[in-house]
């Protein structure tokens, strides 16, 4: 079964290749791509922070695949030797990891938040600028481009973008919410993850190919992104609070305490008291000693589950369900959200990425309003006076996103039922790319230029 689900096939062949080699050169590919670079300017809990010792997304993303590779690891020893290759299972498991944020926005979720409020207030005034009428397939695709998602991007990010032609098991084990708009009234909603689309019409293509070729039926996750959830799950619930502590957001003691009154039985106060006693201090133990029992949780779902797992059939989360230690990640993250997301300190770094993430998207909004015939004067390097100040913006574009526009619109896709409707779609993906590429401090540069600040 994983021979089909981890093949050695990517979009473009490379030649003949082994499965070990082909998930190397994936390796390479990844850790060396830019996307993962600017993970070290963009937000996990703390915008803007100066602080080393805080995570960021790439320091964050680090933890996720140490964590990955040991539930991997685990997994493996109790799966037959001839059942896959162990080194390759574990590269696609860490390079999953290592990816599964690289969609994320200027500022993490909150970024999210801003973009499609944004979105949904100036989407339909920029469509009748430039497109007019529309057709009846419009309110899908106003729905898909409304409903920006970050790990959808990373799918768009890394294929249609930067185009890493990855194998298809690594794509696929990026898809954490393998839903399509076009399912989403069908035959998916018995997933626990159906009733979030984490697939733009954009890629539907390539995803579709995925499945046909690795044998997942429609709305089915791949295998390896339950291991990627619960790397995520583990990594972040202990570290968004130890950072809370070392940023002075809350201290150690209200945090055990809060912790402490929590009613979540011997497990919860057995694990405080160790941490409280540990030579290596509070966190170092409580953090390994969490992570070592959550890490057996997971490992033990996927080996009880594993036939549904491979068959798409496994509704739910590794570490969904009351086990002690499952129990615990549920009080961190309650417990992050109500003493920590919601101080004055943190959203008040919130409201100035607002505040650039909106003061960005606004001012480029001018090339969407743009007719088409009028864009393709800036496509083909010529202007005019009415277009002296959306030249100038257009210039700032990246290469990389004009030419997947380019390579979008340069012919008729069956899908759209209108060319207009086709071309401003992905016109409208382009900014998206564009600003949801950004780095947390770029995008403050770019409002403060764009402001005259």
């Amino acid at each position: 079964m994983y021979q089909t689900l981890i093949p050695p096939l990517r979009i473009v062949p490379r030649g003949e290749e082994s499965l070990l080699a082909a998930t190397e050169f994936d390796r390479a590919r990844i850790v060396q791509a830019a996307p993962v670079r600017r993970l070290q300017q963009k937000t996990q809990v703390f915008p803007l922070d100066v602080k080393a010792s805080v995570r960021s997304r790439l320091t964050h993303s680090l933890e996720v695949q140490e964590t990955g590779r040991q539930i991997s690891r685990r997994i493996l020893g109790r799966l037959p030797a001839e059942a896959v290759c162990p080194w390759s299972f574990i590269n696609l498991v860490e390079m999953a990891c290592l990816l599964h944020d690289v969609g994320n926005p200027p500022f993490g979720h909150f970024g999210e938040q801003v973009m499609g409020q944004w979105l949904g207030e100036q989407l339909d005034p920029l469509f009748a600028a430039a497109v007019g009428a529309a057709s009846e397939q419009w309110p899908r695709l106003r729905a898909d481009l409304l409903g920006f998602d970050g790990n959808a991007q990373s799918l768009r990010l890394v294929h249609s973008l930067h185009e890493l032609n990855l194998t298809l098991g690594q794509l696929a084990a990026l898809c954490k919410y393998p839903q399509q708009q076009d399912l989403a009234a069908g035959q998916a909603q018995h997933h626990g993850w159906a009733a979030k689309g984490g697939i733009f019409f954009s890629e539907q293509p390539l995803y579709a190919r995925l499945s046909q070729s690795l044998g997942l039926a429609p709305g089915c996750r791949h295998p390896l992104v339950y291991i990627m959830e619960a790397a995520d799950d583990i990594s972040y619930c202990i570290a968004d609070l130890e950072d809370a502590v070392d940023r002075r957001i809350l201290s150690q003691s209200e945090l055990i305490q809060a912790l402490a009154s929590a009613d979540e039985g011997e497990y919860m106060q057995a694990l405080l008291g160790e941490s409280r006693e540990g030579r290596e201090g509070f966190f170092p133990h409580f953090r390994q000693r969490l992570t070592e029992d959550l890490v057996a949780l997971a490992a033990r779902t996927y080996l009880a589950e594993h036939d549904a797992i491979l068959q798409g059939r496994y509704p739910h989360a590794l570490l969904s369900g009351q086990a002690p230690a499952a129990r615990v990640l549920d009080t961190l993250k309650r417990v992050a959200r109500e003493q920590v997301f919601m101080r004055p300190e943190v959203e008040a770094l919130e409201l100035e990425g607002y505040a650039a993430l909106r003061g960005v998207l606004s001012t480029y909004a001018c090339l969407l309003a743009l007719p088409e015939e009028r864009f393709s004067r800036l496509l083909a390097g010529a202007g005019g006076a009415d277009l002296f100040f959306a030249r100038r913006l257009f210039h700032r574009l990246s290469a990389r996103h004009l030419k997947a526009y380019r390579l979008a619109v340069a012919n008729p896709d069956a899908r759209f039922q209108c060319r207009a409707e086709q071309e401003w779609y992905y016109r409208v993906r382009l900014l998206l790319d564009y600003v949801s590429g950004m780095t947390d401090t770029y995008v403050l540069e770019e409002y403060r230029l764009l402001s005259g600040i």
